[in-house]
Parts: C-alpha cells; sequence; structure tokens
C-alpha cells in the first residue's frame, strides 16, 4: 500500500511538472507579456504598451516589437524590436530580470508645447498643495513661460519637481495613464496626470521585495534617434543625430545586497557637423556619480535656439567644443568643470548685454569679434554648490586683456594707416616743401629730385604701437 501511495506521489509530482514545463513552454509569451504589462509602468514609470511580446523559456530569451512609452498624446519612448535575454527564474517569481538586450530603432520624444512646457510636463501641483509651501522667490527674473529658451524651461521643470517631490512620487508623474475612478478624478487627472492604480500597487510591492520588480544589467541601442520640436518656433530643440549609439548598464532596483553603478554612455555625430561622447554613472553606494562629456566642433546654429535667452549676448556662426573635467555630483556637492572653445564665432550685444573688462556691451562684441579672427577663446567653468544650487567661476585660458589689447592695438593701427592712405598726397607735398625749404640749398644737385621720387612711396604704420613682449 505504502509502495503504491508513494508511486502515486512520484507520479503526480511527475504530472505537474511535465504540466508546468508546458505552461512556460507554450504559454511563456502570454506570461512575458503580462510581466510586462505589469512592471513596465513602474520601471519607466508611465504607460507602456507593445505589439507582441514573445519567449523562449528553455532559451532563456525573449522578444517585443513597436513597444511604446507615454501615452499616445504625449509619448516618451519608441522602440522599433528589442531582442532580450533574461532569467526565466525571475519570471517565475513575478519579476523582470534582464541579463543583456539590444534595442533597434530607438527614439525619444521631447517637445516643447505652445505654451512654452515641456511636453510631459503637468504643470504644478494643486493650488492647496501650493500655498501650503510655495516656491522659493527666482534669483532672476525669468521672462515669461512662452518665451523661455529650452534651458531656462528644464531649469524651471527641475526646480518645481525638486521642491514638490514628495507630491510628485506619491501622485503620479507627468506621464501617467488612465484609471478608474470619479469624474472629478478624471479632471484632476487632465490638470494633473496621476499614476494608474495597478502601478501604485505593484511599487508597494516592489518595496517589500529585495530584490524590486526590474532589473537591466546591459543593454545596447542601435541607431538611437531623438525626436525633438519647439511647436513656437517649429524648430527642433537639440541638434538632429546623424549616427548614435546608446549603452545602459545597472538599471533598476538591483538584487539584494549588491550596489552597481548605473551607467548611462553615449557616442555619435551630428547631422549639421560634430562629435559627441558622454558617460553618466549614477552611484548606489554614497560615493559622488560623475559625468563625462566631449564634444567637438558643435556647429553654434545647431544649439542656438536651445539657450539663446540664457546666453548675455547674441551668438552666431562657427562652432564650439565642450568637454567636462573631473565632473562629480552629489546631493549635496558639486565639483569639477566644464572647459568651453569658441571657434569663429560672432557675439553680438543685446538688451541687457552686461559691461566687459569696462567697456560698453557693443564696444566689447566689436573687439571680441576682431579678435577671434585670429585665434580661439578658450575658457573654463569651474562649478561648486550643489546640482540644485550650483555656483561657478570662470577661469580663462585665453587671456581675455591680451586678446581685447592685441584687438584695440590692431584697430588704432588700422585707422591710423587708414588715415596715412587717404592724406598721404598732402603729407608727401609737405614733406618735400620742408626739406627743399629747409636744406635746398645745401643738397648736392640730383638729391632733391631722388627724396622727392622716395616719399611718393607708401608709408606703413605696421607694429607702430610695438607690441608686447613675449618670454621665451
Amino acid at each position: 500500500m505504502i509502495s503504491i501511495l508513494r508511486k502515486g506521489f512520484i507520479l503526480m509530482v511527475l504530472v505537474l511538472f511535465l504540466a508546468l514545463l508546458a505552461t512556460l513552454i507554450f504559454g511563456g509569451d502570454t506570461l512575458f507579456s503580462h510581466a510586462l504589462k505589469k512592471y513596465g509602468p513602474v520601471a519607466f514609470k508611465a504607460p507602456v504598451r507593445f505589439e507582441s511580446a514573445q519567449l523562449s523559456v528553455l532559451g532563456g530569451s525573449a522578444g517585443v516589437e513597436q513597444f511604446h512609452v507615454g501615452t499616445e498624446q504625449n509619448p516618451l519612448l519608441d522602440i522599433g524590436s528589442a531582442e532580450i535575454n533574461l532569467s526565466t527564474m525571475a519570471i517565475l517569481d513575478g519579476r523582470v530580470v534582464i541579463e543583456n538586450a539590444q534595442l533597434n530603432g530607438a527614439r525619444l520624444h521631447l517637445v516643447i508645447r505652445e505654451d512654452g512646457t515641456l511636453s510631459f510636463d503637468s504643470g504644478p501641483p494643486p493650488k492647496d498643495v501650493a500655498d501650503a509651501d510655495p516656491m522659493p522667490a527666482e534669483d532672476a527674473d525669468l521672462p515669461p513661460e512662452e518665451d523661455r529658451d529650452f534651458v531656462q524651461i528644464a531649469t524651471e521643470y527641475w526646480e518645481r519637481y525638486k521642491h514638490y517631490k514628495e507630491y510628485y512620487d506619491r501622485y503620479g508623474g507627468s506621464l501617467g495613464g488612465e484609471d478608474d475612478g470619479t469624474e472629478d478624478d478624471a479632471l484632476e487627472r487632465i490638470k494633473f496626470p496621476g499614476v494608474p492604480g495597478y502601478v501604485q500597487v505593484a511599487q508597494q510591492l516592489a518595496s517589500g521585495t529585495s530584490e524590486g520588480v526590474f532589473w537591466l544589467e546591459h543593454a545596447e541601442v542601435i541607431d538611437f534617434q531623438w525626436e525633438t520640436l519647439d511647436e513656437r518656433t517649429k524648430r527642433p530643440v537639440l541638434p538632429v543625430l546623424d549616427n548614435f549609439q546608446f549603452a545602459l548598464d545597472n538599471v533598476g532596483t538591483p538584487p539584494s545586497g549588491m550596489t552597481p553603478e548605473a551607467v548611462y554612455a553615449g557616442k555619435g555625430s551630428l547631422a549639421d557637423g560634430g562629435d559627441l561622447d558622454f558617460r553618466l554613472g549614477l552611484t548606489r553606494d554614497g560615493n559622488p556619480s560623475s559625468l563625462n562629456l566631449t564634444a567637438n566642433a558643435l556647429p553654434v546654429a545647431s544649439i542656438v535656439d536651445m539657450m539663446g535667452q540664457s546666453f548675455p549676448f547674441k551668438i552666431e556662426g562657427g562652432n564650439l567644443d565642450i568637454g567636462t573635467t573631473d565632473l562629480q555630483f552629489q546631493p549635496n556637492s558639486l565639483s569639477g568643470g566644464v572647459r568651453v572653445v569658441l571657434n569663429g564665432t560672432t557675439l553680438s550685444a543685446i538688451p541687457g548685454s552686461p559691461t566687459v573688462l569696462g567697456v560698453t556691451p557693443k564696444q566689447f562684441c566689436s573687439l571680441l569679434n576682431s579678435a577671434l579672427q585670429d585665434q580661439p577663446i578658450a575658457f573654463v567653468i569651474r562649478l561648486g554648490g550643489t546640482p540644485t544650487e550650483p555656483s561657478f567661476t570662470i577661469e580663462n585660458e585665453t587671456d581675455l586683456g591680451d586678446l581685447l589689447g592685441g584687438a584695440v592695438k590692431a584697430e588704432v593701427e588700422r585707422r591710423a594707416q587708414e588715415f596715412v592712405d587717404e592724406t598721404l598726397g598732402e603729407l608727401q607735398e609737405k614733406a618735400s616743401d620742408l626739406i627743399k625749404d629747409k636744406l635746398g640749398d645745401k643738397l648736392p644737385d640730383g638729391i632733391g629730385d631722388q627724396l622727392d621720387e622716395a616719399l611718393k612711396g607708401k608709408i606703413d604704420v605696421g607694429n607702430l604701437f610695438g607690441g608686447k613682449k613675449k618670454d621665451g
């Protein structure tokens, strides 16, 4: 009897195992699709949708077609297709652990609306929240929202998000999806979209499991593009990319006991010229995070719209090089620098341009433009303070005093030469008359005629005012 029961139990376990295996093999697509729908919004903090999802349990691989993050009205990220190697055991445990992934045809969306706000910006919190904890007064007056450039818009958005972070994290971000509720709740979500209820539940569950619900070890994005548009001007917000690749490492909630650095890195070229290479490392162990950025030969025309209101002068033409130097940051500290080199650019004074080196903005621009014809200008912005309240000082690699002094000297010599050229005939005649009047009877025969011929040559005032002698 016992033998029969033992055999029956073993047979039952075998049948259950085979049933489970068959479910995984033939129902893996449904299982994976359910996991993406359930935990995708937790990972991206936004609604997700996709055309199809496939899972190979035995091979430990999966694929997704036409994956979209955000709403149809306010898209954030589109991915044409993705090939994924993932942990099958994590799927059984209700988690998504991606060991390696390759994403093809990824496109990031960034739009500035007609009112001068970002497309994913839901605006300030309700009046009662804002009145209870008002934003501090701005140090500098910003133009109306509809007139702000991208830098000013992003700065205001970040300051507001930082100030009301607890509210945003609790009641949802800008890309929150639909949820059941009263009509009043629905109207409120139009003003301030909330996180769907199932995402809130998943977040609560995630906080109770040490390994989290989503973990990405490594992913490569092939043919990465961003689609940016300022609806006020119908122009791109950021330079159009030509060929760009992107990589992500250690993104999401890490397994228990692990604190690896999350890394976002990209490298490629711009459609209008110039190269871009960056690496952003975000630490989890309390050490400073870092940003390494190198941008070479960026056309000024391709980036001027995003910073035109923030720069105290109008800048046109030429290109610039940008590179970070030991840039590190923590919530309470910011250090390092940004090196900028201007090549062949032209500056113009605008209302509000400051006085520089004791000369008017218009005079400064005129002198600087003259100097930039001969050599580029390089300077380093040294950062301090905190990421939310930064301070900076400027170190000039190019001595502006020498540079402008050279421009002044060149301008004086140019004007002196113009004066000499305009009055050359009169000067030559007066010089000849003076020589003949004072020395005429004392000069040997023929010398007076030779002096007249010599005085007919061009008078050059080059280096008339000398120059600064360089050591070595």
